[in-house]
């Protein structure tokens, strides 16, 4: 599951409950409404735990306090403690005025402390209303489109991926875009039906016979991949990624001159492409082509100086080359970007 990161949630409901609690009163601190107020301040200059633990009391001795619950719910959901934050939204959503500024923005939040949680079947419902009162606010549409596809509601995501990207729900362009994000979250075979479907209603469209390649090596399927990547570029030489990844399947197939042929021209195309000098680095050494293969994996360092892959690669090179400090050197090096979560690719 992919998921964006929680953004502040804005909190213009705030003053509103405050207002309803101090209507008519002057109540000093020590009182509810007085929690409440104090609870706000701490929340606007970002004291979160100070909000809540003085919030906190105040929901025991009172669990029927809309505004506390609310308050409460959206300090937690800020710390990213999405348990205790659903528990009080929930709270809260059924204490407050159904359309209600306050109510609507429990909805809100409580809708994504639920997809933060991974808990989509209860985050769409509450997505489905957000996005009515909030329709060109990107940032929950994509909330919305990725939970409709952790549902399996592959025709309702891509209305709502078209939404996003501004496209017609039932074009080729839409269905396209959405296999994109349907592959990403490893939902291979539905992304290749889209992608036929698109190739059926728009048979030359860019990037098809790309995309199918990259499904085909997903799968392992590396002749498949070789051929949709010479079809796209039969259309399109100048697709960087694409020789990349003929590069990438043609070592696979041990057909390292023809590797060669494809990761050149994919660097001569993007010249800043780390991921193409790192894999002809690996042809390189396959030929036993090592001064080759030092300086590609020397120009990977250059524009990418913590890449693990690279540092890697260039102490198994060192080691091949009988130069066992250099070797030691790169390998620790890499053991620390991995350790700091610096992953090779797949």
């Amino acid at each position: 599951m992919c998921l964006t990161p929680p953004r502040v949630l804005a909190t213009s409901a705030l003053p509103v409950l405050l207002a309803i609690v101090c209507v008519g009163q002057t109540a000093p601190l020590g009182d509810y409404a007085g929690a409440v107020e104090q609870a706000q301040k701490m929340q606007a200059r970002g004291d979160l735990a100070g909000a809540i633990g003085v919030l906190t009391p105040w929901v025991g001795k009172n669990p029927d306090g809309a505004e506390a619950q609310h308050l409460l719910g959206v300090a937690h959901f800020q710390q990213q403690n999405y348990p205790e934050a659903t528990r009080h939204l929930s709270a809260a959503l059924k204490l407050e005025a159904e359309n209600s500024p306050a109510w609507k923005q429990t909805v809100e939040t409580l809708a994504m402390a639920y997809y933060f949680s991974n808990r989509s079947p209860e985050a769409l419902p509450l997505l489905e209303k957000v996005v009515t009162w909030n329709s060109g606010d990107t940032y929950f549409i994509y909330a919305l489109a990725m939970a409709q596809t952790y549902a399996r509601q592959w025709d309702a995501a891509r209305r709502s991926f078209a939404k996003l990207f501004d496209l017609p729900p039932d074009s080729p362009e839409a269905l396209a875009l959405t296999a994109d994000f349907l592959f990403r979250e490893k939902l291979t075979a539905e992304a290749e039906k889209l992608i036929l479907e698109a190739q059926k209603r728009r048979p030359e469209m860019a990037n098809l016979h790309y995309r199918l390649a990259l499904i085909a090596l997903s799968n392992g399927a590396l002749s498949g991949a070789v051929k949709h990547l010479e079809q796209e570029l039969a259309k399109d030489p100048a697709h960087p990624m694409a020789w990349y990844y003929l590069g990438y399947a043609y070592n696979r197939q041990g057909k390292l001159d023809q590797a060669l042929r494809s990761l050149q021209r994919s660097i001569w195309l993007n010249l800043r492409a780390t991921e193409s000098y790192i894999l002809i680095a690996d042809v390189y050494v396959q030929q036993s082509k090592y001064v080759e293969a030092e300086q590609a994996l020397g120009r990977a360092l250059e524009l990418a100086p913590q890449n693990y892959e690279a540092h890697f690669s260039l102490a198994r090179l060192y080691h091949k080359t009988n130069r066992p400090e250099l070797a030691r050197k790169e390998m620790a090096v890499a053991n620390k970007l991995r350790s700091e979560g610096s992953e090779p690719r797949p």
